[in-house]
Parts: structure tokens; C-alpha cells; sequence
């Protein structure tokens, strides 16, 4: 157990559009106890598809991992997230739609890689947390952190958002809709909701690489060669072929069409 993460339905966060089935605390990259609701065997196996592919080392930055059920409003269905726990950014909790999770086992894999990204990308060796406004950040701001320059998500944006990031609104949520008009001009993304910001795209690119998708486009290989040359990225592959999982058929949205 530990005593530094609130795991109640308040302290995860639980509000109109999420509530939590159930939660285990993560105690030094180990799954541990329940500290919400009742075990359930599909938390633990989305637990043991993360832990195959991601470094045990790192697995420690989560501090509780949890089921969710979603409401159904809305014309997108939320798969996963990632919020911090703490206001440095040390501690995250990674939440997960359990149905969706058992109705996909392929996208549930990629999606265990694309949410991880959200994590080891904002620690505080990546973020400023202390920088809020994007106006006092003189790199990439998200709007509650600003990158540091040598970090992933920073020069991310310098490769491949030159000429979109001087428009972009990191206040405005990230979906499919939102990244229409990027996808449509650009055969880099690998869908809209990739064109959405760059963290998604970012998350979606690094799912690709780690499960090695085949990519559709010259432009997506350009997006996969990149995260092959990140130093610490390679391990996230290597553990997936390792396991058997790898290669993953390329079901993202081609993007370019226009």
C-alpha cells in the first residue's frame, strides 16, 4: 500500500463524465493492493500488458492504476488517461475503459504504449510545471507546463509541427475533430486524433514504433525512424517483440488526403 495517493472516488478525480470501478495502488512499479472497489481480473491483465512492454523502472512514476466507466455522452469514446497526482509531476495515476480494453485486445495493447508516453514525457526532468502560461514559455507550452528544450515532446514539435504550432490552442481539448484540418493536409499523422496536439501525436507515433505498425506513408516512416533514434525508446520495442506482440496491423486512420 502506500499513503501519499487518495484513492477514493474524489481523490482520483471522479466527476460527471468518469466514475472509478476500481483501483490498485502501484508500489514501486509493482501492482499492489486494492484501495478501491473489487478486484478485477481484466485490471490486472491491462496491468501485466503495460508491464511487458514498459522498463520496470519506470513503471514506478505510477502511483495508481484504475478501471473507469465513461458516459455516454459525446461522439468519442475515451480509452484511457493519464493524470498526475501530485502538482510536480512526480506521481501519476493511469486509468483505463475496461470494456473497451477487453473488446480490442490489439488496440487495448496500443493503447497501454500511447498512454504510457503521456507519462514519461511530463515528469519533471521533461516539464516546468512552475511555467504555466504559454506566453512565459519560450519553448512548447501545453498550457500547464512548459517542455524543457532537450525534452521528447519539445523536439518533437521542432521536427514535425513547424508551421502548425504558431496556430495551435493547447487550451482546446484533443480530439478527432480538432485535428481534422491537419490530418487532411499532412500524411505524417496517423489520424486526426494524432493531428489533435502534438502529445497525441507524440503518444499515437510511439504506440506505432513499440508495437511495430507498418507504416502507410513515407511521412508516418519519417514519424517511426524518429522514435527509433530516441535514446531509452528502443527498450519499450524490444520488450514487445520479446513477448510475441509485435508486428501490429496498421489500423490508424491515413491522414494526406487532400
Amino acid at each position: 500500500t502506500r499513503d501519499d495517493v487518495d484513492c477514493t472516488q474524489e481523490g482520483l478525480g471522479a466527476d460527471d463524465e468518469f466514475t472509478f470501478a476500481s483501483a490498485h495502488f502501484v508500489v514501486d512499479g509493482t501492482l499492489g493492493d486494492v484501495c478501491l472497489g473489487d478486484a478485477d481480473d481484466r485490471l490486472t491483465q491491462a496491468w501485466d500488458a503495460l508491464a511487458t512492454i514498459a522498463p520496470p523502472g519506470q513503471l514506478g512514476d505510477l502511483g495508481v492504476f484504475t478501471s473507469f466507466a465513461a458516459s455516454e455522452e459525446g461522439d468519442e469514446v475515451t480509452l484511457a488517461f493519464v493524470q498526475p497526482l501530485d502538482a510536480d509531476g512526480t506521481l501519476f495515476q493511469m486509468s483505463v475503459n475496461l470494456d473497451e480494453f477487453e473488446a480490442d485486445p490489439q488496440e487495448a495493447l496500443l493503447t497501454m504504449a500511447h498512454e504510457f508516453s503521456h507519462v514519461f514525457t511530463a515528469i519533471p526532468s521533461q516539464t516546468d510545471r512552475t511555467v504555466e502560461a504559454v506566453d512565459d514559455c519560450e519553448t512548447y507550452s501545453n498550457g500547464e507546463s512548459c517542455f524543457f528544450e532537450d525534452s521528447l515532446v519539445n523536439q518533437w514539435v521542432d521536427a514535425f509541427w513547424v508551421g502548425y504550432i504558431d496556430d495551435f490552442d493547447p487550451t482546446v481539448e484533443s480530439t478527432g475533430a480538432e485535428g481534422e484540418e491537419r490530418c487532411a493536409i499532412d500524411a505524417g499523422f496517423l489520424g486526426s486524433y494524432a493531428a489533435s496536439s502534438p502529445e497525441e501525436d507524440f503518444a499515437e507515433t510511439f504506440s506505432a514504433y513499440v508495437f511495430d505498425v507498418p507504416a502507410a506513408t513515407p511521412e508516418q516512416q519519417e514519424r517511426i525512424d524518429w522514435m527509433a533514434d530516441q535514446p531509452g525508446l528502443a527498450e519499450f520495442r524490444e520488450r514487445a517483440e520479446a513477448a510475441g506482440l509485435t508486428p501490429v496491423r496498421n489500423g490508424f486512420e491515413v491522414c494526406g488526403a487532400s
